[in-house]
């Protein structure tokens, strides 16, 4: 008899609670990483994202800025089994960047301010529960590549929240080893497709990540089409790529 795969959203032993994937943020590249963004094979962007552990609590701390098309920067902090702690987000750039959220994780729940997209003036506050099983979305990708091990064909699953669509459920499946070619190099990736099942529609990605541990994100596919591809390794104190 074969099974389809392991799926982490299983109950516990104990009490019926939900366990966790094995998630381990140690399996991850800390670091800085440089991306452009492509649209149509054209590049509208670029950014630049950056892995850091914290010395006084242990934590880490994903951190992007991303310039062009899509100007935005983002700040996650979370446990080294990914729970969440904190996440923010904000629009443009300078003078002109806006505070879009801020969300504290604590307890089981999930509390902070969300702005409308079209009156910015205008906050909600956020305070909901979460399930154990939920990871902060902007960190989606990187809690995919803190799996254990990559066993092709295998699934898991677990939840992501945002404040914007609340929480959703994510499938994850992984796919085959393969070479991929970069402006950073080549390398020796497993590519990974994970679907997020919100309530206004179902969005893929798919992520090429290196395939030993510790591991780093290699490119990435979004629903919308774009293309991010890794422009360079660098150090976490490093400028912006010109």
């Amino acid at each position: 008899m074969s099974f389809i795969g392991i799926v982490c959203l299983g109950l516990a032993m104990a009490g019926g609670q939900v366990a966790r994937c094995d998630f381990d943020a140690t399996r991850l590249r800390t670091g800085s990483y440089s991306f452009r963004t492509l649209v149509d094979g054209k590049e509208v962007g670029r950014s630049r994202i950056q892995i850091s552990k914290s010395a006084d609590s242990g934590n880490y701390v994903f951190s992007n800025v991303v310039i062009g098309s899509f100007s935005q920067s983002w700040e996650a902090v979370v446990s080294p089994t990914f729970d969440p702690v904190l996440a923010k987000l904000r629009f443009g750039q300078g003078s002109a960047a806006r505070s879009v959220f801020e969300l504290a994780y604590k307890d089981g729940r999930v509390t902070g301010f969300l702005t409308a997209q079209k009156e910015p003036s205008k906050r909600r506050e956020v305070n909901e529960t979460i399930s154990d099983d939920t990871v902060d979305q902007r960190v989606d990708w990187a809690a995919v590549m803190a799996l254990k091990e990559y066993v092709e064909g295998r699934e898991s699953k677990f939840n992501v929240y945002d404040p914007g669509t609340g929480s959703s459920l994510v499938t994850v499946r992984i796919g085959k080893s393969e070479k991929t070619a970069v402006p950073a190099g080549s390398f020796e990736t497993v590519r990974i497709s994970y679907r997020i099942d919100k309530r206004s529609g179902a969005e893929t990605y798919e992520v090429f990540v290196t395939k030993q541990a510790p591991r780093f994100l290699v490119r990435e596919k979004f629903p919308n089409g774009s293309v991010t591809e890794l422009v360079e390794l660098a150090g976490p104190t490093s400028g912006m790529p010109d």
